[in-house]
């Protein structure tokens, strides 16, 4: 594996053996909360955890010099501002019902962000991991200061699951988005062609990182307890291989009309024209 951005992940990480072994109480109110539908937390690079309410981020847990530290953010408690602070994990039990009172405001169901957390928290669901990023040096750039610093090209997928042995990253859309389709409507090209190629571009380029980095984070969220309901009875993905292709997910209308039926015509016939693998 060539990029020490997925390498960091360690599942001998001391904050993930801290909570295995420990078990707080707060961290068994998340799991409960898993269990539920509610909550549902994501393993990131750098051996931090995200948890998740809804789409929002509730809290991002970190160990800082032997002990286990919660952030959140200052909108969440209802507190003027917009930074992460600092935040006493043991109270989580008192507070969850206003934190996510305030979450549900900011992420309607029907936002993106809303609709990644249904699909996550479907009790037969597969994911293991939502809003996937993989930052590569493109070459430099100067900053605000005019001194030379690495210039980024971050790829983002919304999600990953595991199916019929397979990682597989799916990509969520409202069927509303205008890169789905051109005002030429089956005759364009929407900008979904375009970031649909650049997927299977970054997936053949780095296809050993993801596979490798994905067999790490399912055994950090099994050792852990927090793997999704369906997936409790897989021991491990040692044989699973990476899909090349990202799969289309389409959040669609909520009635039809003429003009409607129109639209996810359009958008099928050019998704099946270029073999885009889609929900529609």
């Amino acid at each position: 594996m060539r990029n020490s951005h997925f390498t960091s992940l360690n599942p001998e990480n001391e904050l993930f053996n801290k909570l295995k072994v420990n078990n707080p109480a707060w961290w068994q109110f998340v799991k409960e909360n898993i269990k539920q539908g509610g909550f549902y937390v994501d393993i990131r690079k750098d051996n931090s955890l995200n948890i998740y309410y809804n789409g929002g981020s509730l809290l991002k847990i970190t160990l800082s010099k032997g002990t286990i530290k919660g952030k959140i953010h200052q909108y969440y408690l209802d507190i003027a501002g917009s930074q992460y602070i600092d935040y006493g994990l043991d109270r989580l039990p008192i507070d969850v019902d206003e934190i996510k009172k305030r979450i549900a405001c900011k992420y309607r169901d029907t936002s993106e962000n809303g609709i990644k957390a249904r699909l996550v928290c479907d009790h037969n669901a597969k994911y293991i991991d939502s809003e996937f990023a993989y930052p590569e040096i493109i070459g430099k750039k100067k900053d605000k200061y005019g001194k030379e610093v690495n210039a980024y090209l971050i790829t983002r997928i919304d999600l990953t699951k595991l199916e019929n042995a397979k990682i597989v990253f799916v990509e969520l859309k409202r069927i509303e988005d205008g890169r789905l389709l051109t005002n030429k409507y089956q005759n364009g090209e929407p900008e979904i062609l375009s970031q649909m190629k650049a997927y299977h571009q970054f997936i053949r380029a780095h296809r050993e990182e993801i596979t490798n980095y994905y067999k790490t984070l399912f055994a950090i969220k099994r050792d852990l307890e927090i793997l999704p309901e369906a997936l409790v009875s897989t021991d491990n993905i040692d044989d699973y291989i990476l899909c090349e292709n990202v799969e289309l997910y389409i959040e669609p209308y909520s009635s039809l009309n003429p003009r409607r039926t129109r639209r996810i015509d359009a958008i099928k016939t050019i998704l099946d024209l270029n073999n885009i693998i889609h929900n529609l």
